[in-house]
């Protein structure tokens, strides 16, 4: 076991003070955005105190550190373990499935441009899903309502583009068939159309009327941000057809690929895929891809299914290749090691002990990597651990 040294993406949505004070750092004028703890090549952990990172360990003896599923994860590290401070909206966006990056990463590779070039969507063969766990309150999107309610919203205004959205409408079409000609229909919507439907949407929704369309004030006012970040954006309109998710801290959301998600606000521990691909829509000033979103994302309506803790050592439910799961611990906790793992507190600092016996002292916002050959380990203290295995 070995602690690490856990890189700080300055994303512009991110958040100035959290990270820091996790840390126990003073907080400066720079957006910090995600802590990662992994081994991807995008951004690699050190270990503590090394010129190492955690890629080149890995790479050395894969089977030692990985476990004899090893070659089953590519000889890496299945997973990307990350504490999310978000200040303000991510963009609307989407993840491929394991068929489709692979599809998308070979039609991309024919391309000439090098791997950072902004016309490759694909920056690897991997697919990606992920499982968020909020540590504050988190304000999410997540998936599209049922067409009811879809419908209804387009109901709120006589003007063109809102009647134009409602004779897509039909029964003779299946719901993602609906839900797709809505969506594609709206990115083709120039800046002055997309305002023009704006208006009135805050109108209806700012006159207390949004209960009826199933919008509350509140969610309302929470969105005010994004609105005016981007009020030219067509993904404005298309995030209102979108489920609004509210996570209270200890509580998850699985994400699968193909599912259109954008997070509002709020701090999470979040573990994903080995794997950077994300296919943006909108509401960014990154690069989109809005012809591969439409490709990739599932316009189905969706119910939410937030998962709460139910123990003081709970695991949260997902199909991925890794577990995510949340310790409080007051005493002492043991465990053995099935695959690999990483540890950090968000709240409080612990002792690790190993089989060997060999111990490390680790502060609150200090990840520990815990290779598949440690066997197992021990830990004493007062701490709120996320912990992080490969399955």
């Amino acid at each position: 076991m070995q602690l690490l040294e856990s890189n700080i993406q300055d994303y512009k949505w991110g958040d100035s003070s959290f990270l820091a004070l996790l840390q126990g750092r003073k907080p400066g004028r720079k957006f910090e955005a995600e802590l990662w703890m992994s081994a991807h090549p995008k951004s690699p952990s050190k270990i503590l105190n090394s010129d190492e990172t955690l890629k080149d360990v890995i790479s050395r003896d894969p089977e030692r550190t990985l476990g004899p599923r090893a070659t089953d994860f590519h000889n890496e590290l299945p997973y990307i373990m990350k504490v999310l401070a978000i200040g303000r909206p991510l963009s609307l966006q989407v993840h491929p499935s394991e068929a489709q990056a692979e599809a998308g990463y070979e039609r991309e590779a024919q391309l000439t441009a090098p791997l950072d070039d902004t016309q490759r969507s694909y920056l690897s063969p991997r697919g990606k899903e992920e499982i968020v766990c909020a540590l504050t309150r988190f304000d999410a999107r997540f998936g599209f309502r049922d067409m009811a309610k879809i419908r209804k919203i387009l109901s709120i205004s006589k003007d063109t583009e809102f009647t134009e959205l409602l004779d897509l409408l039909s029964i003779e079409k299946t719901e993602e068939e609906n839900i797709r000609d809505i969506v594609s229909t709206i990115l083709n919507y120039g800046p002055e159309q997309i305002t023009k439907m704006v208006l009135p949407a805050i109108d209806f929704l700012l006159s207390g009327d949004g209960l009826e369309i199933g919008i509350s004030d509140e969610e309302m006012e929470s969105f005010a941000p994004v609105i005016q970040m981007y009020p030219h954006d067509p993904c404005v309109i298309i995030s209102l057809f979108m489920n609004r998710v509210i996570l209270e801290p200890g509580e998850a959301l699985y994400v699968p690929p193909g599912t259109p998600h954008l997070y509002i606000k709020g701090n999470a521990v979040e573990v994903t895929s080995n794997s950077d691909n994300v296919l943006r829509c909108g509401l960014t000033s990154k690069d989109v891809n809005q012809k591969e979103f439409l490709s990739v994302a599932q316009f189905t309506s969706q119910t939410p299914t937030i998962q709460k803790p139910e123990s003081s050592n709970h695991s949260y439910e997902s199909p991925t290749e890794f577990s995510l799961s949340r310790l409080v611990v007051t005493t002492e906790w043991e465990t053995t090691v099935t695959g690999p793992e990483v540890l950090i507190s968000t709240e409080g600092s612990f002792t690790i002990r190993d089989l060997t016996g060999e111990t490390i002292d680790v502060d609150q916002g200090t990840a520990v990597w815990i290779p598949f050959s440690d066997g197992g380990y021990s830990i004493s203290g007062q701490a709120l651990i996320f912990r992080c295995s490969a399955m």
